[in-house]
């Protein structure tokens, strides 16, 4: 008897990229992540049915673009793409780059000049956004190919090899947590932060822009009653 009800869940196609943990990425041939679990709590409140597609970012675009899936995720807010994205008024996440320390350190920065004093570790393949790369070329800089390298040389408990690390906030945490690191480490200080969004195609009309609403509204909700937060904590505490 539960075969007709499940017929009748809408169903709504979500593009991503390929793997962007901890957003989303397989694990042992399963699709996981937080963006993943927070899209599926929302849809069992809406009684819809989510199906995920992946596809190179340029290609999901396109495709949110002409219509060819219902939404996206995770774009940041631009001019351009309001032209042809419904943005919910509620974003999913904040992206930050943010600076992190040990804490047996107890390091405090305030602001970027309170890192002149110190080894700061940054990924040489990534910007931090303008305001920092312009100013690291005033710092002392110890330099790694990605975050593990930074993460195995900031927890180091010998000879210090940096002090602080560089590092987009949630793949860096997602990573100290699964390298057994996550209790040692600590965020002290945010370079920058812009808030990511699930997106849903003006191409598919007035059905679009309903479901955007109630998507934000209903995201809004799980955040009060703590859902969004312990998904998130899942992942990266």
């Amino acid at each position: 008897m539960l075969l007709p009800a499940l017929a009748l869940a809408e169903r709504v196609v979500f593009a991503s990229p390929e793997e962007i943990p901890p957003k989303i990425f397989r694990e042992n041939g399963k699709l996981r992540g937080t963006y993943v679990d927070i899209i599926k709590a929302i849809c069992a409140r809406l009684k819809i049915d989510p199906v995920f597609e992946q596809y190179p970012w340029p290609r999901a675009i396109t495709m949110a673009k002409n219509g060819k899936v219902d939404a996206i995720f995770p774009p940041f807010k631009t001019p351009e793409r309001l032209e042809f994205l419904y943005f919910p008024f509620e974003p999913v996440s904040y992206t930050r780059n943010a600076i992190f320390a040990r804490k047996a350190r107890n390091i405090n920065v305030r602001s970027l000049e309170d890192l002149k004093n110190l080894v700061v570790g940054i990924n040489d393949q990534y910007s931090y956004g303008q305001q920092f790369d312009n100013f690291k070329k005033n710092l002392t800089l110890d330099l790694s190919r990605n975050e593990e390298m930074q993460i195995n040389k900031l927890s180091h408990e010998g000879k210090v090899r940096m002090d602080v690390a560089a590092a987009s906030e949630e793949p860096f945490k997602y990573l100290s947590k699964k390298m057994g690191y996550a209790k040692e480490l600590e965020m002290v200080y945010v370079i920058s932060e812009t808030p990511s969004y699930v997106a849903f195609s003006k191409a598919k009309g007035e059905k679009a822009k309903k479901l955007a609403e109630n998507f934000s509204r209903t995201l809004n909700q799980l955040k009060k009653e703590g859902v969004i937060d312990a998904i998130h904590d899942s992942y990266l505490k």
